[in-house]
C-alpha cells in the first residue's frame, strides 16, 4: 500500500515527518513530497483550499487534514467557504474537538482526532548552568506584543529566538542581551533546547490562535525547560490538564523571578508515537484498503 503525504512551502509539518516515520514502521511505502502521485493508494494533504473542481485522474483516495482553523480577518466565513468548495475525501484528521466543531461538516466521512505530538529527539534534560535564560522558537511576525515582551525580558534575562525575523523587528531586537539564530534545521533544535532554563509561549488570545495546541509548548516541556506563557484558553486548560503551574507572562513582567525549573509533568503521551497510536491512526489509514 502506498501513501502520499503532502508537504507545504510556507510551512513546517512536523506531523508529515511523523506520519512517515510511523507508517514505514508498519511496512507502508510512504512518499513524502510536495506533490504527491495521484496513482497513490492514497493520499493525506493539509488543507486550505482544495476545490472539487481540481479533481485530477487517478485512482489515490484522498483524506483531509484539518490541523488548524483559518486565520483572521473573516475566519469564520473562510472556514465555511472550505466546507462548502473542500472536495469529498474518504476520511478526515482534525487536531482536536474544537477544530472539528467549527467546520461543522455535516456529513457521515469517518474521522480521528489528532492532537499535536513531540519528535522523539526532543525527550531530553537541559544542561545543568545553560547558557541562556529563556527561549523563544517559532513564528515572530503577526504576533501582535511579542517584539515589547521579548524587549522588556531582556532587560534581566538572556534570551535566544529561533526563528526568521527581519526588517524592523530585528532592529528592535537587537540588544546584548538577545541572541537571534534565524531559522534552523529541524535536528539542531535539541542541542539549542538543552541549553535553555524555560521556553515561552506568547500566543495572542484571539480566535483561532487561542484555542488550539502550541507545538511550542509540548515540545518545551518534554525537552526539559520549564514553560513561561501568557493566559489564554487553550494553556490554561492545558496546565490545568498536567497539574503544571507555568510562569506566567504578566506576573514575569511585574518582577523578577528566579528560572528554577520544579515539577515538570510526564510528557510520554505527547510522543508521537503515543499520539498516533492512541488516535488509532494506523487503524484509520488500513481501513481504506
Amino acid at each position: 500500500m502506498k501513501i502520499g503525504i503532502t508537504l507545504k512551502h510556507n510551512a513546517y509539518t512536523p506531523e508529515a515527518y511523523a506520519y512517515q516515520q510511523y507508517l514505514v514502521g508498519y511496512g507502508y511505502d510512504v512518499q513524502l513530497d510536495f506533490n504527491l502521485d495521484n496513482n497513490n493508494d492514497i493520499n493525506i494533504y493539509f488543507m486550505g483550499l482544495r476545490p472539487f473542481w481540481s479533481n485530477k485522474n487517478g485512482k489515490a483516495f484522498e483524506i483531509h487534514e484539518y490541523q488548524s482553523l483559518s486565520t483572521p480577518p473573516y475566519s469564520y466565513a473562510k472556514n465555511k467557504l472550505k466546507r462548502i468548495i473542500n472536495k469529498k475525501p474518504v476520511g478526515r484528521i482534525f487536531l482536536n474537538n474544537d477544530v472539528k466543531k467549527c467546520f461543522s461538516f455535516n456529513d457521515n466521512i469517518p474521522y480521528i482526532k489528532r492532537d499535536m505530538g513531540v519528535d522523539e529527539i526532543l525527550f531530553q534534560k537541559p544542561k545543568l548552568n545553560p547558557d541562556f535564560d529563556i527561549l523563544y522558537s517559532g513564528s515572530v511576525s503577526g504576533r501582535v506584543g511579542l517584539i515589547e515582551n521579548l524587549v522588556k525580558l531582556a532587560k534581566n534575562y538572556k534570551l535566544i529566538v529561533v526563528g526568521q525575523v527581519e526588517g524592523i523587528e530585528k532592529e528592535y531586537l537587537t540588544n546584548k542581551n538577545i541572541t537571534l539564530t534565524g531559522r534552523v534545521n529541524r535536528h539542531e533544535l535539541p542541542e539549542i533546547y538543552s541549553n535553555v532554563r524555560y521556553g515561552l509561549n506568547y500566543t495572542p488570545d484571539l480566535y483561532p490562535f487561542n484555542i488550539q495546541t502550541s507545538t511550542k509548548t509540548l515540545e518545551y516541556l518534554a525537552a526539559g525547560l520549564g514553560v513561561i506563557s501568557n493566559r489564554y484558553q487553550w494553556i490554561e486548560k492545558f496546565c490545568d490538564k498536567l497539574n503544571y503551574k507555568p510562569i506566567w507572562l504578566e506576573d514575569l513582567n511585574e518582577t523578577e523571578i528566579n528560572l528554577i525549573n520544579n515539577n515538570l509533568p510526564d510528557m510520554s503521551e505527547y510522543s508521537w508515537n503515543n499520539i498516533l497510536k492512541n488516535s488509532k491512526f494506523e487503524n484509520f489509514i488500513k481501513g481504506f484498503k
